[in-house]
């Protein structure tokens, strides 16, 4: 049974999802459609990167995972669909796949997908991406899509460390990973270590490894982001 995931910045309960599953299922009827988020901050690459692979990264070869965060909608960034560990990835080549290209490496084969004539110039995820997820899903070869990409897909800039994502509870996922001996967040230092939250201290900002293998700041039963005035994009060094 084929399955495609979306990950997009549209927010909860948007019709423009609604309107992605309905070219979806129209052009694969059997597919199980999974929502990682699509909660990710408006036009927020970076964070839409990180969610999308950590959102992904479990599911199995064979699945079509479809991404939207896409801030030069009907400019010249490409659509593309990405074969990456014998799946596909299908959206714009922004810098979307960054952390998928990062962790899974070159694509086995891309393509730079075709835009059909009466797709809208404000919404290519339901008149361009969601057919060609679709497609793939459906089992249409991907050059049947459009023409091979030439180059290399685009990836994310080099930067600073920052806040990726700030989770429903307010606990910053930062871009650092261990070994450190603290994190700046904001100008603030944060020197508590404690593995998880029932170890740590009440009413303190501590940092610990999380289940992504990334380093995070959290508040036991408390906001880290609004106790240290944080979010995604919020520049972070290591101690």
């Amino acid at each position: 049974m084929p399955v495609i995931t979306l990950t997009t910045d549209f927010g909860t309960g948007s019709p423009y999802v609604a309107a992605m599953k309905a070219k979806l299922l129209a052009g694969c009827p059997d597919a199980v459609l999974v929502d990682v988020t699509h909660t990710v901050p408006p036009f927020a690459i970076l964070s839409g990167a990180f969610l999308l692979w950590a959102g992904t990264r479990d599911f199995p070869p064979g699945c079509v995972h479809l991404a939207v965060v896409d801030p030069g909608v009907g400019g010249v960034r490409r659509p593309v669909a990405l074969q990456l560990n014998g799946s596909w990835y299908v959206g714009p080549d922004n810098g979307i796949f960054g952390m998928v290209l990062e962790e899974l490496g070159r694509p086995g084969f891309a393509v730079e997908l075709r835009r059909p004539p009466d797709a809208s110039a404000t919404f290519e995820g339901r008149d361009v991406f969601a057919p060609a997820a679709s497609a793939l899903a459906a089992g249409m070869p991907a050059s049947e899509l459009g023409k091979e990409l030439e180059g290399d897909p685009v990836r994310l800039p080099r930067r600073e460390p920052s806040v990726l994502w700030v989770d429903t509870f307010g606990n910053l996922i930062t871009a650092l990973k261990p070994p450190v001996s603290g994190v700046r967040v904001n100008g603030q230092d944060v020197r508590v270590a404690a593995p998880t939250y029932s170890q740590a201290p009440s009413d303190t900002p501590f940092f610990y490894v999380g289940s992504l293998g990334y380093i995070e700041v959290g508040v036991r039963e408390a906001r880290a982001d609004q106790r240290l005035g944080a979010g995604p994009g919020t520049p972070v060094d290591p101690l």
